[in-house]
């Protein structure tokens, strides 16, 4: 028996063991389906040598209708930490306008006023420091990228060239504009939650974490969650939760536990053979992304991760292990921005000049130096899915964000063109134009809109933001009430984690995940 179960230690699973650990009189659990994160984790440069590993779940989406029926590649990390000892590590919030429209969402405790502190509490930022918008002595290390490529400075005098001016903070009074990404980085290693939170409690006598678990379900007696079941080495063991259970396993995993606990739309979980506890028709829909679409152009000079020999790799990770310093304390996505696709928008798109020639994130390699252009869509109206296949708790989810289908309006796929378009009109510009060799296939045989909006659909990504399929809110879809964290309907279970945003953000997702995670748990403890 324990007072609190938190179900996952990923970003906000992290966050939550140590604010509720910090009450000496609460016993708390955390289970976690991963092991410690490896030494991959720990270096800024090698997130991506984590796709496709045992520190990742590898999912992947139904075959896309509106992405000429592709099933896309969805990394979610699989280990303490989560998928924030995965990512690319940007520190970014979004706009006051995404929270004001939370609120105006059913949210009304959601509003920007209310947010603000919270993330100013989590910062100790390194540049920027204490004022009306950051604060330093938080947990969460937030820096610049110690190592910039001259590829990465070459695209930000570009973009500058177009006409996007310089912004030396994102998370500032605006966000519209180009420059440096700020980072979860701390002294050149990653510094998310695992680390940040976690690491620094996991010696309190009330604090209990087990790795390498699988939860197959929630129990719940009488309207009230009293505990879980979980395999552990193909064992089946029952623990129990006297005060709460607190879920934090994602967009994705915790509705899948809801979904597999017959807890959700009633008619689809009759369909999979699982008995309806609670009918919350809400559970596993408005799944929301970040679509992301990358064209690159080969260079005529040695630049970013394509000139790197082997021996370059090798010596870099020596300079790192022993110093931390070098190529490999950048994530090789320091250089970006966020820009209006038509005038009478906020920022819709989110830029980035990594200076690195190869195909979806190194799941493929070009042959030569280059940079790879991305232009990812920021306020998406594509809404998905996720169902279950079957009741076996082991079996992967269905998970369908219906890209561009679920948008009859266009703007989605149009915007995405545009970003291509603006990412083109960077390229041309002095002086990274100088060392383009030109762009390659197949993105550049495309001019029209409509070649555009045919290679969108062949080759887009997700940026690995997946959100909302718990949301907030006091509709009838609504999932959690936005002022407990409760699921509705039920006691002693509550949702903390990205699937409960209620409409996406524009920016990356860690940090505001991070700020629910410190508000539920303000919210419980109080």
């Amino acid at each position: 028996m324990y007072d609190t179960i938190i179900l996952g230690a990923g970003s906000s699973g992290c966050v939550m063991a140590n604010r509720l650990s910090a009450d000496p009189g609460r016993n708390v659990l955390v289970l976690e389906a991963g092991g410690a994160a490896p030494l991959a984790s720990d270096i800024p440069s090698d997130w991506v040598t984590m796709f496709n590993t045992s520190s990742d779940w590898g999912f992947h989406t139904e075959p896309q209708a509106g992405c000429r029926g592709r099933r896309i590649f969805w990394p979610r990390g699989k280990m303490i930490g989560g998928s924030g000892a995965l990512n690319a590590m940007i520190y970014m919030r979004g706009l006051p306008s995404d929270y004001d429209g939370w609120a105006k969402l059913g949210c009304p405790n959601w509003a920007w006023q209310d947010v603000l502190p919270v993330f100013k509490a989590c910062e100790d930022n390194q540049r920027l420091g204490n004022d009306t918008l950051h604060g330093v002595g938080g947990p969460l290390h937030i820096s610049d990228v110690a190592y910039v490529d001259r590829g990465e400075r070459l695209w930000l005098e570009a973009a500058q060239a177009a006409g996007y001016p310089l912004n030396t903070d994102f998370n500032g009074p605006d966000q519209e504009g180009v420059g440096f990404f700020q980072f979860t980085i701390r002294n050149g290693e990653r510094w998310g939650t695992g680390k940040a939170y976690l690491r620094p409690v996991l010696d309190r006598p009330n604090l209990t974490v087990k790795t390498g678990v699988t939860v197959t379900r929630i129990l719940v007696e009488k309207g009230r969650a009293v505990g879980v079941e979980y395999l552990d080495k193909a064992r089946l063991n029952t623990v129990y939760a006297s005060s709460e259970v607190v879920l934090t396993s994602g967009a994705i995993g915790s509705c899948h536990l809801l979904l597999l606990s017959g807890i959700g739309p009633a008619d689809e979980l009759r369909q999979v053979g699982v008995d309806p506890l609670h009918d919350l028709p809400g559970v596993g829909k408005n799944l929301q992304d970040h679509i992301n679409i990358p064209i690159t152009f080969a260079a005529n000079q040695e630049i970013g991760i394509g000139a790197l020999t082997a021996d370059d790799w090798d010596s870099s990770l020596k300079s790192w292990q022993e110093n931390r310093t070098g190529l490999r304390t950048s994530a090789w996505v320091a250089a970006g921005g966020h820009v209006k696709s038509r005038p009478d928008v906020e920022p819709d798109l989110q830029l980035y000049g990594a200076a690195s020639s190869h195909r979806d994130y190194a799941r493929f390699l070009h042959s030569g130096s280059g940079i790879t252009f991305h232009s990812t869509l920021q306020r998406p109206n594509s809404r998905g899915e996720i169902r279950l296949r079957s009741d076996d708790p082991i079996q992967a989810p269905m998970i369908d964000p219906r890209y561009f289908v679920s948008d009859p309006s266009g703007t989605d796929l149009s915007t995405m063109v545009e970003g291509v378009r603006i990412s083109r009109r960077i390229a041309a510009q002095s002086p990274l134009a100088e060392i383009l060799a030109g762009e390659l296939p197949p993105s550049v045989e495309c001019e029209s809109d409509e070649a555009i909006g045919h290679y969108v659909r062949g080759h887009c990504t997700t940026l690995y933001h997946p959100s909302s399929t718990c949301r907030m809110g006091t509709d009838p879809m609504a999932v959690v009430d936005p002022f407990s964290m409760k699921v509705r309907g039920l006691e002693g279970l509550r949702i903390a984690d990205a699937s409960v945003i209620p409409k996406m953000v524009s920016s990356n997702i860690n940090a505001p995940t991070i700020m629910i995670a410190e508000r539920a748990a303000q919210m419980i403890l109080s």
